[in-house]
């Protein structure tokens, strides 16, 4: 047997009460792919999200991450050294700098030449001048950016990114989409969830549509995205 996906889910689901946020979702991340979920607002898309990165309980089903449940230890701290979370708003510590981020994540994943590592991100990103900057001195934007940093700076066989583009200009988002064709180039499975279809033509190999929680379409990028313009969707 080949090694396990970056990701597999089967019949995923979480509630909130009587609320089914998400149902059945099954699908399957390989290595050097990105599949992107689309939705409305409270379609299931962070939820979905948070509960395959091991932050939200199941209610069924299971999730994997290299083969490890996110959600029992000791499988739960091995898919979080494998998996790298952008969460839709940026989760920060107020009294450590930018710098000091990406040297508490460089810690913690032991990653070699750490110090270089981190001068080469802060400089292709645009924040080494904020990098003695605490998160409240930061625009929405940068505290967005250092969060994308904090992902970048280690290694990662799973990226999950919720919402990823929120916050950033036009030349961040282009930075990032490089970056994300890179990191698939490597052979890192990414799972992302957006509004903005721009952002991922090209960069998506498949797309999931969710609906109150539920699957409604899933195919290759193009035909999702097609489908979602036949809905007269300004965005999904």
């Amino acid at each position: 047997m080949g090694e396990a996906p970056p990701l597999e889910t089967q019949n995923l689901g979480h509630s909130f009460g009587e609320l089914d946020a998400l149902s059945d979702l099954s699908l399957m991340v390989a290595a050097g792919e990105c599949v992107v979920l689309l939705g409305a607002n409270g379609s299931g898309k962070s939820t979905a999200v948070r509960t395959v990165s091991g932050l939200l309980e199941p209610t069924r089903g299971s999730v994997r991450v290299c083969g490890h449940d996110p959600h029992s230890e000791p499988d739960g701290e091995s898919a979080r050294a494998l998996l790298a979370l952008v969460p839709d708003s940026p989760l920060l510590y107020a009294d450590l700098s930018v710098r000091e981020h990406l040297g508490l994540v460089v810690a913690a994943h032991g990653v070699a030449d750490a110090d270089d590592r981190i001068d080469w991100l802060l400089e292709r990103m645009g924040i080494a001048a904020r990098a003695d900057f605490q998160p409240t001195q930061l625009s929405r934007g940068m505290r967005q950016k250092t969060q994308l940093a904090c992902a970048f700076v280690r290694p990662a066989s799973l990226l999950v990114l919720d919402e990823p583009v929120v916050g950033l200009d036009p030349p961040s988002q282009l930075l990032l989409r490089e970056m994300l064709f890179e990191a698939k180039a490597a052979g890192t499975g990414v799972l992302m969830t957006t509004h903005q279809l721009p952002f991922v033509a090209g960069l998506a190999d498949r797309a999931l549509l969710l609906q109150d929680g539920e699957v409604v379409s899933s195919g290759a990028f193009d035909e999702v995205a097609a489908y979602v313009a036949d809905l007269g969707w300004s965005e999904a």
